[in-house]
């Protein structure tokens, strides 16, 4: 039976990725269902942050194509909200919490018209949501880690976008930030949102998410967690270098 393209969340095809003519994707071909929490798992060079980005139109893909709810991804872009690595962003440029937070409501406004008393309130209770209601007047380069994550988590939030793309979330925060962040997360899957995280923490998978996608360079595997995180796949990923106590018997 044909699938529904309109329950196929994110339809990637063919998609290579070259840099001075090496390959650093190859060939993937992925469908990611509607209301999926998906971990993007590989080594150190995968691929993994190369794939967000081509899938994304950040990157020019040497080759494929990206679908989004079966059309393709430049008529869905406001579909899409887009959590990069925190070390790609300037903490040091002078603004505070709240006005980042309000840049996830420049999709729906447009450039030229100012967020007024509306999207104001919307952002308030989204950073009461990720408990940092108290911030909103702090600059950004006075945060934590923790915190700056959660203010990025706060932006994306604000879109109430159908697709949450997030790149390393879970990196230099405490433990108190990454269960608030996992518990978010299940929420949008729960609202059948599609949930899309390269994750490094293999011990956590199976905690976290409900499929997984494994990569290395190529395409290894992907499914639910239970059928998928095993050690013969895990061996093709990473080579056997990789520590991993095995959740299903």
């Amino acid at each position: 039976m044909k699938k529904d393209p309109t329950e196929i969340a994110v339809s990637i095809k063919d998609l290579t990725v070259a840099f001075d003519k090496k390959p650093v994707l190859w060939d993937i071909d992925l469908d990611i269902p509607k209301g999926a929490l998906t971990a993007i798992v590989g080594p150190n060079g995968a691929g993994k942050s190369t794939l967000l980005k081509a899938a994304l139109t950040i990157i020019k893909p040497t080759a494929g194509r990206v679908d989004i709810f079966g059309q393709p991804i430049k008529r869905q872009l406001s579909q899409i909200a887009y959590i990069p690595q925190r070390n790609s962003v300037d903490w040091d440029f002078p603004t505070n919490v709240l006005d980042v937070v309000l840049m996830g409501t420049y999709g729906d406004l447009g450039w030229i018209k100012r967020p007024g008393k509306k999207e104001k309130n919307r952002a308030l209770n989204v950073l009461e949501k990720v408990g940092m209601e108290t911030f909103y007047d702090r600059q950004i380069s006075q945060l934590s880690g923790g915190q700056q994550q959660r203010i990025f988590l706060a932006r994306a939030l604000v879109q109430n976008a159908a697709i949450y793309i997030m790149d390393e979330p879970f990196v230099g925060v405490d433990a108190v930030t990454e269960k608030a962040i996992v518990t978010l997360l299940k929420e949008l899957r729960d609202q059948q949102k599609t949930v899309i995280v390269v994750h490094h923490d293999l011990q956590t998978i199976d905690e976290y998410f409900d499929w997984v996608f494994l990569l290395n360079v190529r395409q290894i595997a992907f499914g639910k967690v239970k059928n998928t995180l095993n050690e013969e796949n895990l061996r093709l990923t990473y080579g056997g270098r990789h520590s991993f106590i095995t959740a299903h018997p």
